[in-house]
């Protein structure tokens, strides 16, 4: 009977020594790291340059590590007379089997893109498809540190090239709403 649970138990360990490395838990590395200049909480200002009425809005922006700084959670506010109210949770990771970062992003409109990209140099740029009202496009995320602000802008391409539509600056501050 000894010999059976000796031998059980070899061949538990040789079975689950692959499949426990493989379950490990991931650690924070140096591509979670080059997301740190996004977590804080920040006072936006946010120019919308797409449509006939170009505007100004101002909101908040709060992004905290999450499930064991895998992750960012990102929580956002907008208020801007061409979004009108505007609210958003984001879950921003690095997906390392496919070696890129990704934003799943969900607001208060219904939509939710998912971006895909990596960094250029210091700018974390994100690629999605998006459908919108005038049909299906293409949209750019630049993510960057400017100072002790960061910077976050979208571009939009409706089969003419990149344009610029969303110029947002995040300014580090008191938290006030979110």
């Amino acid at each position: 009977m000894i010999k059976f649970y000796a031998f059980a138990g070899a061949l538990v360990m040789l079975a689950s020594g692959d499949a426990f490395s493989q379950m490990m838990k991931p650690v924070f590395n140096p591509e979670l790291a080059k997301l740190s200049f996004i977590v804080g909480d920040y006072k936006t200002r946010t120019e919308v340059t797409v449509g006939e009425n170009p505007s100004v809005g101002t909101g908040t922006v709060r992004a905290r590590w999450a499930l064991d700084s895998m992750f960012i959670v990102i929580r956002g506010t907008e208020d801007n007379p061409a979004l009108g109210s505007y609210k958003s949770i984001g879950l921003l990771g690095y997906d390392s089997e496919n070696s890129q970062y990704v934003l799943s992003m969900f607001n208060n409109f219904g939509e939710h893109p998912e971006y895909k990209g990596n960094f250029i140099g210091d700018t974390l740029t994100l690629t999605a498809k998006i459908v919108g009202s005038q049909g299906p496009f293409d949209q750019e995320l630049k993510w960057f540190k400017n100072g002790n602000k960061v910077r976050l802008q979208f571009f939009a391409n409706f089969g003419k090239g990149y344009t610029k539509i969303i110029d947002q600056t995040s300014s580090p501050g008191e938290r006030d709403g979110g």
